[in-house]
């Protein structure tokens, strides 16, 4: 039987990734830190560049952990694998995203497992390409938050918004209030405030942003009397 008719799993990857991670644990600790917050949910297989791309999920209360503590975007070289067939270790570029291990280049990359001896890992001269971070929430909230000013957008936190899920509803958060809670819209434009561990989780606080730039002035502080105050 031919060794390709198995192409690589998730099991390899997964393996893989963790193995790079206890490599670079001293320098890099965040890797392993993010590996048990997180699960493969499947791999696929690019050729334009040729390489494996990894799709990563998380529950909701990790995904707010690795929002807030994980703002990363790179390429890292210097790690190199071992080539079965060319006897020697063959340098590859990882690509990571949030500290996760988000593709892989290599030549073939169906047949990662098999062309190379994935136990033997050899790490080198470490460097890293930093890269813009790439958020694909950002654009579903800028587009809901259309009819605000320049002005009024930049006192929000865009870029580090991110979907929630409560009660069957989907939301997109707007402010970080640090502690847990967000101020968060729906795709219609109403404005929540979202308090974790609360009999009432999800609020409704305005009918819009333009309302709810009644209410808040960039002032997080003030805003957090106004809007969670425990009762």
């Amino acid at each position: 039987m031919s060794i390709f008719y198995q192409k690589t799993k998730k099991r390899h990857i997964e393996q893989f990734r963790l193995q790079v991670a206890e490599l670079l644990a001293s320098e890099m600790p965040e890797l392993k830190t993010v590996i048990g917050l997180s699960e493969i949910f499947g791999i696929s297989f690019m050729q334009n560049p040729k390489s494996i791309y990894i799709a990563t999920k998380y529950n909701s209360e990790d995904f707010k952990i690795i929002n807030r503590n994980h703002k990363t975007c790179f390429n890292l070289t210097g790690i190199s694998v071992f080539h079965k067939k060319e006897q020697r270790y063959q340098p590859i570029k990882l690509y990571y995203q949030s500290d996760a291990l988000t593709k892989i280049e290599v030549d073939t990359p169906e047949y990662f497992h098999k062309i190379y001896d994935l136990t033997q890992i050899l790490k080198e001269n470490i460097e890293l390409e930093h890269l813009p971070r790439e958020n694909p929430d950002q654009a579903i909230v800028e587009k809901i938050l259309k009819p605000l000013t320049p002005e009024q957008r930049n006192l929000l936190e865009l870029a580090d918004s991110f979907e929630i899920e409560l009660d069957d509803q989907l939301f997109y958060t707007i402010l970080d209030m640090e502690d847990g809670n967000y101020v968060a819209v729906n795709k219609k434009g109403n404005v929540f405030r979202l308090i974790h561990d609360h009999e009432e989780p999800v609020k409704l606080v305005a009918n819009s942003p333009i309302d709810f730039f009644k209410i808040y002035d960039g002032q997080k502080s003030e805003l957090d009397k106004i809007l969670f105050t425990y009762s």
